[in-house]
């Protein structure tokens, strides 16, 4: 039997320090740099400065399809975590952890959790392979992206 509630991780070592991953990953105007291209994600509204409470509006346009997200920043914790939760999306419940770790001082984990439930269960059971399948290719392409950009020194 298929719990509701779905936990997925995705890890990454990135050669930069600690303090560049985390700031790199709460600086908004990098989103757009590390969205996979079959993604298009537009920031609708922000508050900032960014902190516990803040709320942020997308529009994420799927397939031709656009879909408005409202997140609120849950949890801050410079240097090592950002929480963020959906108040509105397509999914019955969504949270996001963005864990960052120190390994050295010049290399540094980062680490996405997503903990999601499915609308209209048990019928939305029948996605989650497809849903399951496309976070991990985002993820890929977000780690990747944040590596390469990060490493290269392109930010």
């Amino acid at each position: 039997m298929f719990a509701r509630t779905v936990h997925l991780k995705y890890s990454t070592e990135v050669d930069t320090d600690i303090q560049t991953l985390y700031q790199f990953h709460i600086d908004t105007n990098n989103l757009p740099k590390i969205t996979p291209p079959w993604i298009r994600v537009q920031i609708i509204s922000l508050e900032l400065p960014l902190q516990e409470g803040s709320k942020i509006d997308l529009n994420i346009t799927r397939f031709g399809l656009i879909q408005r997200w409202k997140m609120q920043i849950a949890q801050l914790k410079p240097f090592e975590l950002v929480c963020d939760k959906a108040l509105k999306s397509p999914f019955a419940s969504f949270v996001h952890h963005h864990r960052f770790e120190t390994i050295d001082e010049t290399k540094s984990l980062l680490s996405d959790e997503l903990e999601f439930t499915l609308p209209l269960y048990p019928l939305g059971l029948i996605a989650l392979p497809f849903v399951k399948q496309d976070i991990r290719k985002m993820f890929e392409y977000r780690h990747k992206r944040t590596k390469t950009l990060l490493e290269k020194k392109y930010v």
